[in-house]
């Protein structure tokens, strides 16, 4: 439950600034065209330790109502991940309810600490991006 306007939770899901402030461990996030984005996010699994270089698409786009993310992120000798997150945004009294749902898979290192722990950091990192993101309404900072 966001605080805001469908369209202000909309442009601010875009906004490659707001999204690096959000993300836990982000060094830098760049949008690359409309639609697309880079990121080099620092992340820390159990022993591994990794950066990772991610593509990350907006597929499937219905402004302002929903969108598919395809994330591609590679971390070296770490190994690398692929998912998906379908992101629909609905309005209601109190501002914007944001419902996602993600699927993904691992390789290398990754793969080798189990599903559990990378379930586990995953939704960690989901909740501290979503706190995060939130918290730029409840304090008026959002740009």
């Amino acid at each position: 439950m966001i605080p805001a306007t469908r369209e202000e939770v909309w442009v601010a899901l875009r906004n490659p600034e707001i999204l690096q402030e959000c993300i836990e461990g982000c060094e830098e996030m760049t949008a690359l065209d409309t639609n697309e984005y880079e990121a080099l996010v620092r992340v820390k699994l159990g022993p591994v330790r990794a950066k990772f270089r991610s593509i990350i698409r907006m597929l499937n786009v219905v402004v302002p109502e929903s969108y598919t993310l395809a994330v591609n992120a590679r971390g070296g000798n770490a190994g690398f991940g692929i998912g998906q997150a379908q992101v629909s945004l609905i309005p209601n009294e109190a501002g914007t309810t944001l419902s996602y749902e993600v699927t993904g898979t691992v390789s290398g290192k990754l793969a080798q600490l189990g599903s559990r722990l990378f379930l586990s950091v995953a939704n960690k990192m989901a909740s501290s991006f979503f706190t995060k993101f939130c918290a730029r309404w409840d304090t008026s900072q959002l740009a």
